[in-house]
C-alpha cells in the first residue's frame, strides 16, 4: 500500500495532536526551523504544511470518506 505525501501529512498532524496536544502547531514549526537552518529546504516545507494541518483544527476522523 502506498500513501501521497497528502495523506501522510494528514496522519502525522494527527500523531502530533495526540502526542503534544495544545503545543503540537508550535513544536512543529520549531522542527521546520531548524530544518531550514540547515539548509533543508524540503523538510522545512513538509513540516510547515504538518503544521498548517494542526492549526486547521479539522479531526482527522471527519475527513475519512463515508462508508455508505
Amino acid at each position: 500500500m502506498w500513501i501521497t505525501s497528502d495523506e501522510a501529512v494528514v496522519m502525522f498532524a494527527r500523531y502530533c495532536r495526540a502526542r503534544f496536544g495544545g503545543g503540537a502547531s508550535g513544536k512543529v514549526r520549531a522542527k521546520a526551523k531548524a530544518l531550514r537552518k540547515c539548509g533543508d529546504v524540503k523538510g522545512h516545507d513538509v513540516w510547515n504544511q504538518v503544521a498548517d494541518e494542526i492549526d486547521k483544527g479539522t479531526s482527522p476522523r471527519s475527513r475519512r470518506p463515508s462508508i455508505n
